[in-house]
């Protein structure tokens, strides 16, 4: 990710940050732009139909900067000390994280999300980084698998040198910018973290969300329980559980199924969640509900300290018309290997070079500053000096003994809910 940029070891990854089998020497820039291209997932929708939402409201209610200064207000702020800002009128980078912090659940929510008892902490299930350019109005995102190893900076008591990069967020998010930026030489400028209150809260606001279920389903783990088949009104508690459900089961002819896709499947309900409640949203021509919806969101927003009310006002403007279509998408590349030093860490990924490089220059429309510390294969320290030979037997920094494992990109599926 950034750095020295080793040759040839080659393998592409699916939103989810899975493996496709090594793709071998440097990509061309059309076979890149191929590799990476895939369905928008839900954070990206978020932050297109945030910003329809909010034009939508400053149009409605009249009061422009006034109003937008009040919600402001309202949003919760984090110091974040080691964000480096942009020259003004320059791009900049927006690093945007999901949390699935607990703190302030309300009893109702626990059902749906469980609680600090059992699901204490704080991790960045979602990571992405969107790169802005003012000048034209652009805007592009990459995604980074939240099961990536990386290299951690700071104080490393609580994850010890090398961890997953949803680990660096449990002190807060300085944590993870520093490890970004250290790990990919990609300078971020600004913070916005999402939490569960803001989805739930918005799903309610609008009076709920429609979702066509072709089966019963039900998930033990976030409270998911659709006892019918059929078009369904779900209120925020429930649409939540469909967004977070990742051991979803269908029934079907008595036989209640597992969902083999896992991560996959769940990315497939995020994306029919979001385009539910984005597709009511701006149906909205009611000033009080438009009013209702924004305020929810903004309880499960948090931005850094020196956002400001003027950043938000210019992305505003700079996105009012913005189609969520051409909204530029990519995954930084990672694989899978069975053998490693990090056996207690599970299932995790690797950042597979030289793609993440190009990846990350053609994410930023030029290279990336040098990494300082490179996130490192599984055996370690990745060599600054390598051959073209792939992960399957260098390793990331020693013989590897076993490939790469690849797991389907694939997503669709007949068993989960759609918008109706």
């Amino acid at each position: 990710m950034g750095g020295d940029r080793p040759d040839g070891r080659g393998q592409q990854a699916d939103a989810a940050g899975t493996a496709v089998p090594d793709a071998g020497p440097v990509l061309t820039r059309n076979e890149r732009r191929v590799a990476v291209r895939r369905r928008r997932t839900w954070l990206e929708r978020v932050l297109v139909g945030a910003i329809v939402v909010v034009s939508s409201v400053l149009v409605a209610v009249g009061s422009g900067d006034a109003y937008l200064r009040y919600r402001f207000d309202q949003v919760a702020k984090v110091t974040v000390k080691h964000l480096r800002a942009a020259p003004a009128g320059l791009p900049f980078n927006v690093l945007l994280i999901g949390s699935d912090t607990r703190a302030g659940i309300s009893p109702a929510d626990q059902t749906h999300v469980g609680n600090q008892a059992n699901a204490g902490g704080q991790r960045s299930d979602v990571v992405k980084i969107v790169h802005v350019v003012p000048a034209t109005g652009q805007a592009s995102v990459l995604s980074i698998p939240r099961d990536t190893m990386v290299t951690v900076a700071g104080d490393t008591d609580q994850t010890g040198t090398y961890d997953r990069i949803n680990a660096t967020d449990g002190n807060g998010p300085d944590q993870l910018v520093q490890t970004i930026e250290a790990n990919s030489g990609v300078p971020i400028a600004h913070v916005v973290q999402i939490n569960f209150v803001g989805f739930r809260g918005a799903v309610d606001a609008i009076g709920g969300i429609n979702l066509d279920f072709p089966y019963p389903a039900r998930d033990a783990s976030t409270g998911l329980n659709i006892p019918t088949s059929g078009c369904q009104h779900l209120d925020g508690g429930d649409a939540l559980a469909v967004a977070r459900s990742r051991h979803f089961q269908y029934d079907n002819n008595g036989y209640w199924h597992d969902d083999p896709t896992s991560d996959f499947g769940r990315i497939q309900r995020q994306n029919a969640f979001l385009k539910a409640l984005v597709d009511r949203a701006e149906k909205q021509d009611n000033p009080l509900t438009v009013n209702a919806l924004v305020g929810s969101v903004v309880q499960g927003v948090t931005v850094d300290s020196t956002f400001t009310v003027k950043d938000l006002i210019t992305l505003a403007q700079e996105f009012h018309a913005y189609s969520s279509a051409s909204l530029a998408t990519a995954t930084l590349p990672t694989y899978s290997q069975a053998a490693s030093r990090f056996p207690d860490l599970g299932a995790v990924l690797y950042v597979q070079q030289p793609q993440a490089d190009q990846v990350v220059t053609e994410f930023l429309g030029g290279p990336a500053e040098v990494a300082l510390t490179p996130p490192p294969g599984p055996y370690g320290p990745v060599p600054t000096a390598t051959t073209t030979t792939g992960p399957s037997s260098t390793g990331g920094g020693a013989p590897a003994t076993s490939s790469p494992t690849p797991t389907t990109t694939t997503i669709e599926t007949d068993v989960d809910p759609t918008p109706c």
